[in-house]
This record gives structure tokens, C-alpha cells and sequence, in this order.
């Protein structure tokens, strides 16, 4: 980890936690509580995507965060700009809630900074705050617990103001790709195995220009054309690459019309808003996902960094509980162990598929 130190933010930290301190204190009983609450959820959440995963074949409930790999299955990857702003305002909610509560509770705060995890460079950004170790070791439980809760506390919370400011561009959003797409071309998106068109030998990203002389512009008059076909029926489709004689096939859901299979979609949409020439429906569309990838990440990285793991905010709560159950330091640190070492090797095989697939494949295709 490459790590530059300095002292961004901490007197705006001793500013709040001393202007504050009953509304914080308040606060803190509520993070600590929902941050156990948490730490049950994530932990089912992971057991039970893990079965799905390994028994159900359905995808990982873990994904590594990086831009322009798909990390929720059918949504766009998440572009690099969303991604470095999404980083930011994650770390830095996290990291600064992490020293107003440590200010709260008198602990002295080192440093506060920027750090980059990295693999052959420093490729991963993340933000710091850095308490006194001692001083939050000999500090009281509650005082332990709520500044370690406080970070996921926070990253929930700007979630949700993410989240409502996301409802009020979710319907306007919409209505405008609606329109959009209306006048928008029809690009050629997807094959069913064996389809007609590819078959006839077309291409994806070919625009569809006309069927049997017939303009097509958009989805509604696609189908208004193929439901007047009937199966085995030939029909010429020109696009803007080439014109095909396509001999269709019967309809899945009706045997009585004409099937092309293949999958279309609108050039400009919401889904590839980059596409669109006009800067109102780029802006609408960039804004849209910004809002929905600030909302997912601070969900997902909040309540995952619960998890009763070593290196995580949860690890060191999960060891506070068990010591306070136990009794015990020596009986505390089995279960602790016991607890990481399964928790890392079940990550380490949910986390395999993407990692093969991101990292290590690119790597061997690439010596």
C-alpha cells in the first residue's frame, strides 16, 4: 500500500464532534446497534449467495469494483470516471465519520490521507483516518464500537440521500429515453443460437434500416412489420452494412408468425446513453447511472466491510463481542481465527470466477 499522510480534514473533525457532541453521542448508540444488525445480514447474505452459487449456479454475491468489468450481471459496466468519483465520496464519508467519532470521544487523530493498493502499480485508490492506536485500545467498549461502526454508518446513510435523489431523476430519466428511442436507429444487439439472421450472415452493431422496402426506426415498427410475416416466409432486411435474404422460422410464442431471432435495441438508450449525439440525453443518462453507482457502492462496500473479518471494521467489532461473551482473550482469538480463516476461504472462492476472468486471463492472453 502506497500511503501519503497528512492533515486534511482533522480540524473539521474536533469542529463537529465538540459542536455536536449530544447529537453524536445519540448517534452513536443507533450506528453500533444497526452496524451488529449489519453484520448479521452480510454474513447470511454471503452464506446463502454462496449455496446459490456453488449449488444453484447462480452468480457470485461478491464482485471486485472496478471500472469496465460488469460486476452486477445485465447492467453496464461501471465506467471509470463513475467509479473514481464513487471511490472518493465513499472513502471520504468513511474515513472522516471514523475521525468525528474518534474526536468524540477525546481520541487524538495522527493523520488523515490517501492511500493506493497496489499490484504491480498503485491502481486502487482508498482514503485513511489514523487514530491513536493506544489511545482507542484503552478506550471505553461503547467508545471502541462506535468508532468503528461509524464508517459503514455513514457510507448507509449517504446511501440513502443518494437513493431519494435518484427517485426524482428515476421517472424524468425515463419518460426522456422513452422519446428518445422512438426516433432513435435500431441496432442489431444479440443472436438467438441459429436464428434466421445470423444465419443469413448479419452482424451485431449492423443498423437496421428496412425490411422488404418497409423503413424501420425503432421498436414499434419492427414488430409491426414481423407480425405480418409468417414462418418460412423469405424477406429481405437491409442494414447499413448490407442487405440479407432471411428465411424465417416460427415464433416461439406464436407459430403462426415470422421469427427472426435476434435481439434489438436503440443506439441512444439509457443503457448506452454514450451513444446518443445529443449532450441533454448523455447528460440525463451519465447522471442517472453517477446517482445509481454512488447509491450501490455504499451500500454494498458499507455493509461489507461488517463482515466479522480481520483487516475490516466489523473484525475488530466481532472481537469486541466475543471478548465481552468469553470472558477470555485466548478463547476470543480461536474464534476469531476460526471465523477469518472461513470467511476468506469462502471469499476466495466466490471472488476466483471474476478475479480469472479480469486479472489472470488478460495476463496470459497478454505473454
Amino acid at each position: 500500500m502506497v500511503i501519503y499522510r497528512t492533515k486534511l480534514g482533522l480540524h473539521k473533525m474536533d469542529i463537529l464532534a465538540k459542536r455536536f457532541p449530544r447529537f453524536l453521542n445519540f448517534l452513536s448508540y443507533i450506528s453500533i446497534t444497526l452496524g451488529y444488525l449489519g453484520m448479521v445480514y452480510i454474513l447470511g447474505f454471503l452464506i446463502y449467495g454462496a449455496y446459490q452459487f456453488l449449488f444453484l449456479n447462480l452468480p457470485s454475491p461478491v464482485g471486485i469494483v472496478i471500472p469496465r468489468v460488469e460486476i452486477i450481471p445485465g447492467l453496464p459496466p461501471l465506467s471509470l470516471m463513475h467509479w473514481i468519483i464513487s471511490i472518493i465520496v465513499l472513502a471520504t464519508v468513511h474515513e472522516f465519520s471514523h475521525g468525528v467519532f474518534a474526536r468524540l470521544h477525546k481520541i487524538k487523530i495522527k493523520s488523515s490521507g490517501f492511500a493506493f493498493f497496489a499490484l504491480f502499480a498503485p491502481i486502487l485508490p482508498a482514503a485513511f483516518v489514523e487514530p491513536d492506536e493506544k489511545e482507542l485500545t484503552n478506550a471505553s467498549k461503547k467508545a471502541q464500537l462506535s468508532v468503528l461502526s461509524a464508517g459503514s454508518f455513514a457510507n448507509v446513510i449517504s446511501a440513502i440521500v443518494f437513493f431519494l435523489i435518484f427517485l426524482l431523476i428515476l421517472a424524468p430519466a425515463h419518460i426522456h429515453f422513452a422519446n428518445v428511442e422512438q426516433s432513435s436507429e435500431l441496432e442489431i444487439t444479440g443472436f438467438m443460437e441459429d436464428g434466421p439472421l445470423k444465419i443469413a450472415g448479419a452482424t451485431l452493431g449492423e443498423k437496421i434500416i428496412s425490411i422488404d422496402g418497409k423503413i424501420v426506426t425503432n421498436q414499434s415498427e419492427l414488430f409491426r412489420v414481423l407480425n405480418t410475416t409468417s414462418p418460412h416466409e423469405l424477406i429481405m432486411l437491409e442494414t447499413d452494412a448490407n442487405s440479407y435474404n432471411v428465411k424465417l422460422t416460427e415464433h416461439p410464442d406464436d407459430e403462426q408468425m415470422g421469427y427472426l431471432g435476434a435481439f434489438t435495441a436503440p443506439v441512444c438508450n439509457l443503457w448506452k446513453f454514450d451513444n446518443c449525439p445529443d449532450l441533454k440525453s448523455k447528460a440525463i443518462g451519465w447522471s442517472y447511472w453517477l446517482l445509481f453507482w454512488l447509491f450501490t457502492i455504499n451500500v454494498g462496500v458499507g455493509l461489507f466491510n461488517l463482515l466479522p473479518l480481520g483487516i475490516l471494521d466489523g473484525g475488530k467489532m466481532f472481537f469486541i463481542a466475543v471478548m465481552g461473551i468469553t470472558k477470555s482473550e485466548k478463547v476470543t482469538k480461536r474464534i476469531w481465527k476460526a471465523v477469518n480463516i472461513f470467511l476468506l476461504l469462502l471469499l476466495l472462492v466466490l471472488i476466483l470466477p471474476q478475479l480469472f476472468k479480469t486479472l489472470i486471463l488478460p495476463l496470459i492472453n497478454l505473454l
